[in-house]
């Protein structure tokens, strides 16, 4: 699958607005190093082997750092132009220090943070314990 691309002239002054109430996102900062590389492989591996899960929970990822470039992505992963990275680093008060991941709810605002590594599975954790979700998955 291609990856969904954003366009400048569909965002707004916050460019995560487009997905609010209709995804939660996982907003990754990778920075070109050796460490940043390892990180991005490993996630991306994790990503691979869990795509049903990611969609079941509506959930897209969002680069904002040096990696992966834009159109280096597959669905679920969405490419913003490099403006719109720098403003949603300032946004989630990103560092841009190391490898960082912050989960973003469908009400748009952030609800957790890793550094380093990414854990998927605790990311999902984190999701199925969220009223929203619980209430998702209570529907037919």
């Amino acid at each position: 699958m291609s990856p969904l691309i954003v366009e400048p002239s569909r965002m707004q002054a916050d460019p995560l607005a487009t997905w609010r109430w209709t995804h939660r996102l996982l907003v990754i900062d990778v920075p070109d190093t050796a460490s940043g590389r390892q990180t991005l492989a490993a996630f991306r591996k994790a990503v691979d082997a869990e795509v049903d899960a990611l969609l079941d929970r509506d959930l897209l990822i969002v680069p904002v750092g040096d990696l992966p470039r834009p159109r280096e992505t597959r669905r679920p992963w969405v490419d913003l132009p490099a403006d719109a990275r720098q403003a949603v680093r300032r946004q989630l008060g990103m560092q841009g220090s190391g490898a960082e991941l912050v989960l973003v709810g469908k009400d748009g605002g952030a609800k957790a943070r890793q550094a380093g590594t990414f854990d998927l599975p605790r990311v999902f954790t984190e999701i199925d314990a969220m009223p929203m979700r619980r209430a998702e998955r209570k529907q037919p």
